[in-house]
C-alpha cells in the first residue's frame, strides 16, 4: 500500500501559503488545474487548501479573508465549479484513507491528524455531511484537538467533531 505525502502546517505556514496563493487565485481560478503549483516548497493551491489556512488562522486571517471574498465574489462561478471538483476529488482521498485504516487500523490511526485534513476541507467547501461519517463515527476515538491547539477555537466541535479525537487502533 503506498501512502500520499500528506502533512499539516503549522501556521505560521498557512500565512505564508495565503500570501503566495491569494495573488495566484484569480489566474487558477480561470484555469483547468485542480491542483496549482505554488513557489517557496508549498503546497499546491486550492479552494479547500485556502479555506483550511483561512480557518486555522482564524482572526488573524481576516486581511486574507477580505481579499479572497473579493475575488470569489467576482468569480463565483468558477469558485463553484472548481470547489465542485475538489469536493469530489478530497472525498475521493478521504475514502481511500478510510479504506487504508480498515486494512491497517494501527498504523492508518497515527496517520489520522494528517488525513482528517481532507475531512476538514469537504466541510469548508460546504459538504457537511459525508457518506462515511457514518463508519467513522463507529471507528472514532474523541479526544483533544487533533491540530496545533491555537488553532482549536477556530473549529466548532459540533461541525467539526472529527478533530477532537482519533481513530481506535
Amino acid at each position: 500500500m503506498f501512502h500520499l505525502c500528506i502533512f499539516i502546517m503549522p501556521t505560521q505556514k498557512d500565512k505564508l501559503y495565503l500570501a503566495a496563493g491569494i495573488p495566484q487565485l484569480e489566474t487558477y481560478l480561470l484555469s483547468k488545474e485542480l491542483y496549482y503549483p505554488l513557489s517557496l516548497g508549498l503546497p499546491q493551491l486550492t479552494l479547500g487548501g485556502i479555506l483550511l489556512s483561512l480557518a486555522r488562522m482564524g482572526n488573524e486571517a481576516a486581511n486574507f479573508e477580505a481579499q479572497v471574498g473579493k475575488i470569489r465574489s467576482k468569480w463565483q462561478s468558477a469558485w463553484d465549479a472548481k470547489s465542485s471538483r475538489e469536493v469530489r476529488a478530497r472525498s475521493e482521498l478521504w475514502i481511500y484513507y478510510l479504506a487504508e485504516y480498515r486494512s491497517d487500523p494501527k498504523l492508518e490511526a497515527r496517520l489520522y491528524p494528517q488525513n482528517v485534513r481532507y475531512r476538514a476541507m469537504l466541510s469548508l467547501l460546504g459538504k457537511a455531511e459525508e457518506d462515511s461519517d457514518a463508519f467513522l463515527k463507529s471507528v472514532f476515538k474523541e479526544g483533544s484537538f487533533v491540530w496545533e491547539e491555537d488553532c482549536a477555537p477556530n473549529f466548532s466541535p459540533e461541525k467539526f467533531w472529527f478533530l477532537y479525537g482519533t481513530l481506535k487502533e
